[in-house]
């Protein structure tokens, strides 16, 4: 019936989890660096902190929309495991800064 014959699978539009999956590891990535790496790294600052998570949020949360809106239109069920990965990209946006920031202050004082 489509073009691509991965866009749905089982009733459920799957063609935009590896967006999702990118951001998720992104995020991922940007914590452990953190985490790892907690002496003074130049690659990292609070700008690419804030920058990373909140551009990860807010395209996330339009693809979820977006998403929505063509299940609806074709017709399909909605894929549950692309509103768990927005939660997931969602928290880890949120824990990233707040980890630079307090890991930050540590290591000024």
């Amino acid at each position: 019936m489509y073009t691509h014959k991965s866009i749905e699978t089982i009733g459920t539009l799957t063609m935009l989890i590896p967006i999702f999956i990118s951001f998720l590891v992104a995020s991922l990535i940007l914590f452990f660096i953190m985490i790892i790496l907690k002496q003074k790294n130049k690659m990292i600052n609070g700008f690419t902190v804030l920058s990373l998570s909140a551009i990860s949020i807010l395209v996330s949360g339009q693809l979820l929309y977006s998403s929505g809106i063509i299940v609806d239109e074709i017709g399909l069920n909605g894929d549950p495991a692309l509103f768990y990965s927005f939660l997931a990209i969602t928290g880890m946006g949120i824990i990233n800064p707040i980890i630079y920031f307090s890991t930050q202050g540590k290591s000024n004082k």
